[in-house]
């Protein structure tokens, strides 16, 4: 009888310290999101591109580049919408420093404005990247961490990069998303995202030289105003 029951100890003990290593191995994903949050913290310029086909008459696509060297972030959108009442909205801005904004109208020109509010300037965003903390230009790899489960795939190749593909289920109380992050094998950087709402993010050009189809005012503020990072 004491011998049986030894076993059983055994066995629990064993049990309980496979279950201890899977969580805390990289299988799980938890390891390979935080390599992903400190290599983020170490961007200094990227490219991103969103797409989005909620329909078969509207498609949203965006893209945003960024240089925190020069402390400039241009946004760009386009959401077609077809059908019977067809319409087409675009925008196009050049966030430079903390303070500055320059919009591309209609026209063909360039406004310049001047904000007070830092929030969602260039330099906030370049700010908030070093810390980890953009949520929206790439993923939010701390909300990942703290709500979600994560599943490991298949590796692939994005944009020219070998990734490594990790599915995830968000349990918080205001998201139950699902979608699929591909982290480099060697960067350890987010190179696709896409998520179930049709939603498919793409991201390169990560620290290298961002050449900006900008006019000169804006290259001469950014000039200027200097790097935040």
């Amino acid at each position: 009888m004491g011998s049986r029951l030894w076993i059983g100890a055994i066995l629990l003990a064993g049990l309980f310290f496979w279950a201890v290593g899977y969580v805390v191995t990289p299988d799980n994903g938890d390891a390979e999101f935080q390599k992903m949050l400190e290599a983020m913290q170490q961007i200094k310029s990227f490219r991103g591109t969103y797409s989005e086909s909620a329909s078969s008459t509207r498609r949203l696509e965006k893209l945003w580049e960024v240089d925190c060297t020069r402390s400039i972030v241009h946004k760009q959108s386009q959401d077609l919408q077809t059908g019977a009442d067809p319409l087409e909205m675009k925008q196009d801005e050049f966030l430079v420093g903390s303070d500055l904004r320059y919009t591309h109208n209609s026209d063909g020109s360039w406004e310049k404005t001047t904000y007070t509010a830092k929030v969602y300037s260039a330099s906030w965003y370049c700010d908030n990247l070093a810390r980890g903390t953009v949520r929206d230009l790439v993923p939010d790899v701390r909300a990942l961490l703290r709500s979600a489960t994560f599943g490991k795939g298949d590796k692939k190749t994005v944009n020219g990069v070998r990734c490594q593909d990790w599915t995830f289920t968000m349990h918080s109380s205001t998201s139950g998303q699902r979608g699929s992050v591909c982290i480099g094998l060697e960067d350890h950087l987010p190179h696709e995202m896409i998520t179930d709402n049709i939603g498919h993010y793409s991201y390169t050009d990560y620290n290298r030289p961002i050449q900006f189809d900008a006019p000169d005012a804006v290259l001469q503020a950014a000039s200027s105003s200097g790097g935040s990072n």
